[in-house]
């Protein structure tokens, strides 16, 4: 006679340094856009939640900013977020960057892991920047250094072993209920969401000194006639300079970001959106406690 398998659920932290692919693992395994992308580092400043519901399990992936030496009041904001995390969950997902082996970072985070008591899984990424042999002795330095359940070399770019990934992740997962309904893929919401969506193709087309300097705050968002969306964001920076940068000669700069944004907000939301973009500066934001409130860092 069939035993009938029981229904597992539960939440399952992203973590790794900045810069090792853990938005784009969450990504590739919630099968929407729930986190941004960019090749720049500190990327994710938010516990960001991506939910994958199937006919087994519903697995509350939450993606984490990368765990470094913070500079600022920002940054220790964001990596206490990241550190905290490690206690509200059920499984712990740990990424490192093949092409640069276990760094001393890595291996603070393998500290945290094992202090926070939490069963965890080790993904290798980024093995299509290498061959995949060079994956071996990582692997077996990384079980030397802490005791994971399962570790597994990926692509989360192509996809390499992230079928893998998901059927160990749900077996480690303890049996439960749904903690959300079908079809909701995070917790954000779109307001949150269309200001991600802002701050990521600004990251996209600016320059290297913008990026760790750049917020997106959300100031309008309502629903106008004939299923459009408006959309009023101010991105601000921290020096006149940096405001150049993003405006861009004549303002192009601004326009093509405010036009590659809507884009993605009109397929995320499914419908028209009229986005209107603004500029300002604020000295040394990631200092202030007062504009990391009003940013929604606080």
């Amino acid at each position: 006679m069939d035993v009938e398998k029981k229904y597992r659920s539960g939440f399952v932290a992203i973590v790794g340094r900045p810069n090792v692919g853990k938005s784009t693992v969450l990504n590739r395994l919630v099968g929407e856009k729930v986190a941004i992308v960019t090749e720049k580092p500190e990327t994710t400043r938010d516990r960001i939640q991506g939910i994958l519901t199937t006919g087994e399990a519903q697995v509350i992936f939450v993606d984490t900013p990368g765990i470094h030496k913070p500079k600022n009041l920002l940054g220790k904001r964001i990596t206490k977020v990241a550190k905290d995390c490690l206690l509200d969950v059920d499984l712990v997902i740990a990424i490192i960057d093949v092409t640069r082996g276990i760094t001393d970072e890595d291996k603070l985070i393998f500290g945290l892991i094992k202090d926070s008591g939490k069963p965890s899984i080790l993904l290798i990424n980024k093995v299509d920047l290498r061959s995949k042999s060079l994956a071996l002795p990582l692997i077996e330095e990384a079980a030397g250094l802490h005791g994971f359940k399962e570790i597994i070399p990926v692509s989360a770019v192509n996809g390499d072993n992230m079928d893998v990934l998901l059927r160990k992740t749900i077996e480690y997962l303890p049996e439960g209920r749904k903690y959300f309904p079908d079809g909701q893929f995070t917790d954000k919401t779109e307001r949150f969401l269309a200001g991600e969506t802002v701050r990521e193709k600004a990251l996209e087309l600016t320059h290297e000194e913008v990026p760790h300097s750049l917020a997106v705050l959300i100031e309008e968002f309502a629903e106008r006639p004939k299923k459009v969306t408006y959309i009023r964001a101010t991105i601000y920076v921290e020096r006149h300079s940096q405001k150049k940068i993003i405006v861009g000669h004549k303002g192009q700069t601004l326009k093509k970001i405010g036009e590659a944004a809507r884009k993605d907000l009109q397929r995320l939301l499914d419908r028209h959106v009229y986005l209107e973009l603004w500029v300002k500066v604020h000295e040394n934001w990631r200092k202030d406690p007062q504009a990391l409130k009003m940013l929604g860092y606080a």
